[in-house]
Formats: structure tokens, C-alpha cells, sequence
């Protein structure tokens, strides 16, 4: 049985890793605001928005690991949301990799393949909590 464990270390690391990254890019925006407004070049723009898609991915990852253990439906379809949770962080990732390469094509698909992972990880967490009885007070039988 999936136990959620998984996504929430990976959650946590995730969150760790943008505050980290969030504090870096903090500590060098002064050059940018030398003319009285932000004057961000794209790739710093990029590295900020992964930073900014790295906070709420790695809370979903903690919210997919601490509901999945109590849905209902098969191992199989827990683990493949579990592993397809794990994997939409690549969207974040990739939209970080492409600022810090200065706009590589390449990161687009690790984007993209995170957000499509994104995407099945709902369809796939939608399935576990609808097939999961429910009692009259709100909480899982």
C-alpha cells in the first residue's frame, strides 16, 4: 500500500530548495533596481519563476502523500499517482534550468513533461478520492 511518505519528503525538499533559491535570487536583485524599477533580464525572470513553481508543487506534494494513503482504489493507481506527483516537480525544474542556461530549448520539454505529469497526477488523485466511501459526517469510512 502507498503511504504518501514518499511525496512528502520530496515535498519538503522541494520546499526547501525554493526558499534556498528564493534567498539567492534575494540577495542579487540590487543591480536591477539601480534605476528606481526592476529591469530583469528573461533568464533571471525564468530562474525566479521556478523558484515561485517550486513552493506550490512542493505543497501539492505534501497535500498527494498526506490524502493518498487514506483514498481508496488499487496500489497500482496510488503508486502511479504517487510517481506522476513526483514527477510534476520537473515543471518547476525546468522553467528554473532554462533561466540559468540563458533560454535552452531543451528545458522546455522537462517543463512540459512536468506539466503534463501535473495534469495526470489530478486525473489520477481525482479517480482514488471518487472511488473512496464517504460517511454522512465528511470523513472516509
Amino acid at each position: 500500500m502507498t503511504s504518501g511518505k514518499f511525496n512528502m519528503y520530496l515535498g519538503i525538499m522541494a520546499l526547501l530548495i525554493s526558499t534556498f533559491a528564493g534567498f539567492a535570487l534575494g540577495n542579487s536583485l540590487d543591480q536591477y533596481f539601480q534605476s528606481g524599477h526592476a529591469q530583469i533580464p528573461l533568464w533571471r525572470y525564468l530562474t525566479k519563476a521556478g523558484h515561485t513553481h517550486g513552493m506550490p508543487f512542493g505543497l501539492i506534494n505534501i497535500i498527494f502523500g498526506l490524502i493518498i494513503a487514506h483514498a481508496a482504489g488499487s496500489d497500482r493507481l496510488k503508486t502511479a499517482g504517487a510517481v506522476l506527483t513526483a514527477l510534476s516537480l520537473l515543471l518547476p525544474v525546468g522553467v528554473a534550468l532554462r533561466g540559468l542556461t540563458e533560454g535552452a530549448k531543451f528545458a522546455e520539454g522537462i517543463a512540459m513533461a512536468g506539466g503534463f505529469s501535473f495534469i495526470a497526477a489530478c486525473v489520477t488523485m481525482i479517480l482514488c478520492v471518487r472511488s473512496s466511501p464517504v460517511t454522512s459526517k465528511g470523513q472516509a469510512g
